[in-house]
């Protein structure tokens, strides 16, 4: 706690609900920028109309208190606008991916007994097949050019508004049952009064559900109350106090279906009257374009984020001195490359690094976080207010000593309620321990340091067991990223007949080092191994590649790697 300076160590939080905490934003800050999409200026009190609008077109399409309304779309103001309707009419916002594929939106809507859907034009050839088998009555399909302006040159760049328009038109040509496009849909609500709107939630209400990342399996339905939601907005905004004020704002990368795109890019940043600048989708060869156009005041994403920025020259040469604070999370950021990306931002004339933190979906997004004025390298920071963490001998409750490495555990106002409809996942997940506090098992690899910061070692479903020894990827993975001519390595354990199971590396080459010999680089790469790590640690395999797959969310796709070589093996 020494490392949190003069910022309050414990809050206060609401009792109500996140549209309550928006709402109580906008009053005060009526006229500053809420959303900016594509130069499309929303303030907070447009917002709130919005808002009021769609929650009259729920109640007209039927809605009913604690019924889960599910949207299904990219970062478009329509959707942020779905989202606080539902809170404000007393639903819960079932939240996920546009470009699901039909099975997983059909027990995405099944899963809930969704009865209205509002989804992105984009989804809609795989909604339309599997509407029979749910028990949706209403789809409202909204589309990213509802609200982009005509004149948006960077807006038409990324969104291709013609071929958009004869997508809709083809689908409306069809008179889909059922089918409301947005105006349509708010025309529904027009004759509710204002006064049948507002259903009160408290705070232990879910106020939204979204999806666990699905890399080591089935995704899970997490409910996510309003306390989390509201929790997180105040325990970032306590934790940033002069970076985050009225009127900065963030580009609005992160998607909202994602934790980290929804507690942290939107709701905390409505809530203390700042602004998002949305983007529907992500085009890392415009991204210098998008950051110029921007110029944003928080930069928040994934790892692949930062390893876009460096891959693109343009930015490398950008004036960057806008930028007062860059997020890392939702993966862990390999120190060559926070310290490649340091370099590049302090080149470019921004006084801030990047700064990593970590969460996963149970926990909302945010649970730990470095200070800016004390990051430790390598480190995934300290808890924020009112969360704490322990380190625990994997498969127990039982705390490990400082230094340690065991599963990490948290608790705290952020957690979320549990699973939607698995209690034996819940229960392995939420433990209550000893102390009396229910705690999160993350499933992730961590040691704790004596000041009380974490250093993430890796996911624990990726140990590698070799000959009876333990290998942690993210070891290797390090030892290959002090190589200058390496932009990103992965390591995945594969069978192996002899010792169970080896480490194979999966390596991409930086663009301007793409004619450099392999064999030169693999030398080099085991080099570094052999310096840094045990023989046993060693990776048997290095394969190079242009690209890797990721993940719906931009992480690496760990998983499909390794199902890959255990297909090749069995063939």
């Amino acid at each position: 706690m020494k490392f949190y300076g003069d910022r309050a160590k414990s809050l206060k939080y609401p009792v109500g609900s996140i549209y309550d905490e928006v709402e109580r934003a906008a009053g005060k800050y009526p006229d500053l920028i809420a959303l900016n999409y594509f130069d499309k200026k929303i303030s907070y009190s447009e917002l709130m109309t919005q808002i009021d609008k769609a929650a009259r077109g729920f109640i007209a399409l039927g809605a009913q208190k604690g019924d889960a309304i599910s949207i299904c779309s990219a970062n478009i103001p329509e959707a942020i606008f779905a989202i606080y309707a539902a809170s404000k009419i007393g639903c819960v916002a079932n939240v996920f991916h546009p470009l699901s594929a039909p099975t997983e939106i059909r027990d995405y809507l099944n899963l809930v007994e969704s009865k209205i859907l509002v989804a992105i034009d984009v989804s809609w050839s795989n909604i339309e097949q599997i509407l029979p088998e749910t028990d949706v009555q209403e789809t409202v399909l909204i589309s990213p050019i509802d609200s982009l302006p005509v004149l948006s040159k960077l807006g038409m760049n990324l969104i291709n508004a013609v071929d958009v328009r004869k997508n809709l038109v083809k689908i409306f040509q069809k008179k889909p049952k059922n089918l409301l496009n947005w105006e349509e849909f708010l025309g529904q609500g027009a004759h509710i009064a204002r006064t049948d709107v507002r259903e009160r939630q408290r705070a232990s209400d879910t106020a939204v559900i979204l999806y666990s990342g699905g890399t080591t399996g089935k995704s899970k339905g997490v409910a996510i109350s309003n306390l989390a939601c509201n929790a997180m907005s105040l325990q970032l905004k306590a934790f940033f106090p002069d970076e985050a004020k009225p009127g900065r704002s963030l580009l609005g990368i992160m998607p909202i279906f994602h934790g980290f795109g929804l507690g942290v890019g939107f709701h905390f940043f409505l809530t203390q009257g700042m602004c998002n600048k949305m983007l529907p989708k992500f085009d890392a060869k415009k991204f210098d374009r998008i950051l110029q156009h921007a110029k944003p005041d928080f930069l928040v994403g994934v790892p692949t984020l930062y390893e876009a920025m460096l891959r693109n020259r343009k930015i490398r040469k950008m004036d960057l001195s806008f930028l007062r604070v860059a997020i890392s999370g939702g993966d862990n950021l390999s120190a060559p490359l926070k310290m490649a990306v340091d370099e590049m931002l302090a080149k470019c004339g921004s006084k801030t690094k990047v700064v990593q933190g970590y969460g996963l979906t149970e926990c909302l997004c945010v649970v730990t976080v470095n200070p800016l004025e004390c990051q430790k390298d390598e480190s995934i920071g300290i808890p924020i207010a009112d969360n704490y963490a322990k380190i625990v001998q994997p498969g127990t409750q039982t705390e490990l000593s400082i230094g340690k490495v065991g599963e990490l555990c948290l608790t705290g106002p952020n957690i979320m309620t549990g699973y939607i409809n698995q209690e034996r996942e819940t229960n392995q997940t939420l433990q209550r321990h000893a102390d009396g506090h229910v705690w999160v098992h993350t499933g992730d690899l961590a040691r704790m340091d004596k000041d009380g910061y974490i250093f993430f070692t890796q996911r624990l479903k990726r140990m590698i067991i070799s000959s009876g020894y333990n290998i942690y990827p993210s070891q290797i993975e390090e030892a290959i990223m002090k190589v200058p001519e390496v932009l990103i390595a992965t390591v995945v354990g594969i069978p192996d007949e002899y010792r169970g199971q080896i480490a194979k590396a999966f390596v991409v080459v930086k663009d301007e080092y793409r004619r450099t010999s392999h064999a030169d680089i693999r030398d080099k790469i085991m080099s570094e191994c052999k310096q840094h790590l045990a023989k046993y640690e060693w990776p048997r395999d290095i394969e190079f590649r242009d690209s890797l797959p990721k993940t719906k969310i931009g992480k690496v796709a760990y998983h499909e790697l390794a199902e890959e070589e255990t297909l090749d093996k069995k063939a």
